[in-house]
């Protein structure tokens, strides 16, 4: 009788140990593969790329403003320190030239980002995130200005639901010059900044 009552249950009990385990080694195994929950916070310091069609001129025009990048990242201090690194992309629409005239002009009311996260060993993908903003302003071509943005992370794997802000600067300031006498400029590179606020 005994022998007839151990059978059923460890029948019972041996499928659930094995998907305990498989669990645990698929959660091992995406770790090693760079998979991971989002960190609590995040300061990414990297490079943008910008190109403009058609070309800024000092003229307001409609234009595409398309961008991107890629990230080194760190938690932020006080909290167990953790890295990672990043690519992101994205554009947007609007009337714009390469001297704004209003200091708080805006860009648009609302604008998207997807950034794709890696872990810093092997540089396996970890997670990614959409983040949706609103833009104060662009930077001048004069260096007069930084781009400042704030928003929350709308979807993806890292980051849903907090809050970001950021800013990009140009690194060339000679275009300036060039939009001040009537050229076009179709692209230029700089600094781009993104810090996630806790939940």
């Amino acid at each position: 009788m005994r022998k007839r009552a151990i059978l059923p249950v460890s029948a019972g009990v041996l499928p659930l140990l094995l998907m305990l385990g498989l669990r645990a080694s698929a959660s091992a195994s995406a770790s090693a593969n760079g998979a991971a929950t989002s960190p609590a916070t995040g300061t990414c310091v990297g490079r943008i790329h910008y190109t403009f069609d058609p070309p800024l001129r000092a003229t307001p025009r409609p234009t595409t403003t398309s961008w991107s990048g890629d990230y080194s990242c760190s938690t932020l201090p006080l909290i167990r320190t953790r890295t990672w690194h990043g690519t992101f992309k994205g554009s947007v629409k609007s009337v714009t030239g390469c001297l704004q005239a209003s200091p708080n002009q805006l860009l648009t009311p609302s604008i998207t980002e997807t950034d794709h996260w890696s872990a810093s060993k092997g540089g396996h993908p970890a997670g990614e995130s959409t983040l949706t903003g609103t833009v104060s302003t662009l930077p001048r071509e004069d260096g007069t200005r930084v781009a400042e943005w704030t928003g929350t992370v709308t979807g993806g794997t890292w980051f849903v639901g907090h809050h970001f802000n950021g800013n990009n600067v140009y690194s060339s300031l000679a275009d300036g010059k060039l939009c001040l006498a009537g050229g076009e400029i179709d692209h230029n590179d700089g600094t781009a900044v993104v810090t996630f606020l806790p939940l």
